[in-house]
């Protein structure tokens, strides 16, 4: 017998970080939410900014949202103390600097009142793109999406998730010593794992992506340095290393023998632009035609990204 979505009383929990210029509409619409959340619990990981002081005003407003703090926390460990001090068993998963759409908790509920089985809940998520770079952006490093019932679903995140807290507790709860790449950890656990997953392409919410190159910067040099912390540099460092060491190779052959084998490099950038751009722009609302601008624009932030992986890696191993 299928449960009713009035029979699920679910906790909202997210993370929480010097988000001032966008906590106040990311609260806003979670307290829009068509399904109202029985409650909402922020962790604050030592923001240093005005984030805990906005999120009091809400608080003060009588709204049913708790704040945790703990200086220098971790997502992991954010989201990890929300969790324990959730009073339900269902928990709904969101992280800030997102804006979800009024339907999202309620989609994630419908899917799991449909199938009684059902342990955890994938909603998706879309970025926000408000001008040519920030296309630019997805299309370069925005996670491809595939297609289910006849949406675009880009996942799993923990952005846009509900999960029974025993799954959580089974699986060892999120680590917490990463700035990034435990929840590629958790997910790795899951997929390991015989609890039933089940998707629901419908429940969306709404990413700011960067809006800067430096910020893209940081954003992918500590990735790279927590990639390798968490042990999974096989699966980005590995397969940069190779392609940079076939680019070596290829420059010493256009220096030392003729410069045509320069031509190969560029083949190959255009190649692995080509490729980016293919896998992403399908499932992404562009206002903006793809062009030759488009092309240089990605090829120049993959460039980036490679060099922050490699100032990533070097934090790494001085750290160590």
């Amino acid at each position: 017998m299928n449960n009713t979505p009035e029979d699920f009383k679910v906790s909202l929990i997210a993370p929480v970080r010097d988000e001032e210029a966008s906590i106040r509409p990311f609260l806003q619409a979670l307290l829009k939410q068509k399904f109202s959340p029985d409650e909402i619990i922020l962790t604050d990981g030592g923001s240093t900014d005005k984030t805990k002081e906005i999120i009091k005003e809400f608080i003060a407003q009588g709204h049913v949202i708790r704040l945790l703090e703990d200086a220098e926390a971790y997502p992991g460990r954010a989201r990890n103390l929300a969790i324990q001090a959730s009073r339900n068993e269902w928990i709904a998963l969101v992280d800030a600097g997102t804006l979800v759409e009024a339907d999202w908790l309620d989609k994630l509920i419908g899917k799991a009142a449909s199938d009684p089985e059902a342990k955890v809940i994938l909603g998706t998520y879309q970025p926000i793109l408000t001008n040519f770079f920030k296309e630019g952006l997805a299309l370069t490093y925005v996670a491809p999406a595939q297609l289910i019932e006849g949406r675009w679903f880009r996942g799993p995140s923990t952005a846009s998730m509900m999960l029974q807290k025993g799954v959580w507790e089974t699986l060892g709860k999120f680590p917490e010593d990463l700035r990034a790449c435990e929840d590629l950890l958790f997910f790795e656990r899951l997929k390991r794992s015989d609890f039933v997953i089940r998707y629901a392409a419908d429940a969306l919410v709404r990413w700011h992506i960067q809006d800067d190159l430096a910020a893209v910067f940081r954003k992918f040099r500590a990735y790279s340095q927590h990639t390798l912390k968490a042990r999974l540099g096989r699966t980005w460092h590995l397969a940069l290393a190779k392609m940079y060491a076939i680019g070596a190779v290829f420059l010493l052959l256009a220096m030392a023998h003729h410069w045509s084998w320069f031509l190969l490099i560029v083949a190959a950038l255009f190649w692995r632009t080509q490729r980016s751009i293919q896998a992403r722009k399908a499932s992404l609302t562009l206002k903006h035609r793809i062009g030759i601008h488009t092309y240089l624009l990605v090829a120049g932030l993959l460039l980036c990204i490679d060099v922050a992986a490699l100032c990533g890696a070097l934090d790494y191993y001085k750290s160590r």
